[in-house]
């Protein structure tokens, strides 16, 4: 009897352990080389599964997030939105951006003021904030509202488009015009960054350990006690690499030994045991599924070459 399985399309990366101590940027070559890139972290599933890897509790790794300071990003990630070099427009006011986030450890928001000038501030603060309504004449919003960035990032979200972009002098003119003060616009900087260019948001997965970070600029990360903490790059630990997998179809040939009965009726028990080897092999994130042929049924019977000769 045959059968086939898959792996889901939804299939998540999986990780490999290199023992060598190496510098951040020298793991990063190693596993860009051999696998994917260092491993990307986005959830606590995705920390468990790392932990179950380590050797201790105590063990520390390199992963892939390092520092990126002065990257600021757009809360409207729309394609097509912004044409070459419009994202990049900025009109900052006389020294800024200023903020430290070595001393703070807060991401950074940006406000415009009266004046049409922008300065950084923590996004936990509380200012008013322009809403950027795309499918109204009236394209920006005043909310005379006290609220954090985050917050003011949701209102908008779910009242009219995103927070603004300001892409030219003309668009920064307009929203200049309705402030009253103080103002929440669309840019940010979260000064982490992946290695494999996955984009980190304001929301995003972090599992800092207490008094981390440490330090933000011309830091690395690693892990040790399923908790993250900032070292600088040139410093030499094992590290942990992701090796991305496809959806992969394969076909199994079962013997009448190894299961007895309809194996219909028994291919959610016949899938469990084949999950549990893998598990069994540490590949307890490959998970399996049966395909139903076009008859409806999984297990058709493969003719013997002595039956096929009769």
């Amino acid at each position: 009897m045959t059968g086939i399985y898959i792996l889901p399309s939804c299939f998540p990366q999986s990780y490999r352990i290199v023992r060598d101590a190496k510098t951040w940027t020298e793991a990063q070559r190693y596993c860009r080389e051999k696998y994917t890139d260092l491993v990307t972290i986005n959830s606590e599933e995705d920390m468990i599964r790392l932990s179950h890897l380590l050797w201790d509790d105590d063990d520390e790794v390199w992963i892939g997030l390092h520092s990126d300071f002065n990257h600021w990003k757009w809360s409207l990630k729309k394609e097509g939105f912004y044409k070459e070099g419009e994202a990049e427009f900025r009109n900052w006011n006389v020294n800024e951006p200023n903020a430290d986030t070595d001393k703070d450890k807060s991401s950074v928001c940006v406000d415009i003021g009266t004046n049409g000038q922008w300065s950084d501030y923590f996004c936990r603060g509380s200012r008013w904030f322009i809403c950027y309504n795309e499918s109204s004449e009236t394209k920006y919003i005043y909310l005379r509202k006290a609220m954090n960035w985050t917050d003011a990032q949701s209102y908008c979200r779910k009242h009219y488009t995103d927070l603004p972009s300001v892409r030219n002098i003309t668009e920064n003119k307009a929203i200049q015009n309705i402030v009253e003060g103080y103002s929440w616009i669309g840019l940010y900087r979260d000064p982490w960054k992946w290695s494999d260019g996955e984009v980190r948001h304001i929301n995003s997965f972090n599992n800092w350990k207490a008094g981390q970070p440490e330090k933000t600029m011309n830091s690395c990360v690693t892990t040790t006690y399923s908790k993250w903490n900032t070292r600088l790059c040139n410093d030499e630990y094992a590290f942990a690499c992701s090796v991305k997998v496809s959806k992969q179809t394969v076909k199994v040939m079962l013997t009448k030994s190894d299961f007895s009965g309809d194996l219909e009726e028994m291919q959610d028990e016949i899938l469990e045991q084949f999950n549990q080897r893998l598990k069994d092999h540490g590949l307890e994130e490959f998970k399996l599924k049966w395909i139903k042929q076009p008859d409806g049924k999984i297990f058709h019977l493969k003719e013997t070459e002595d039956q096929d000769e009769k």
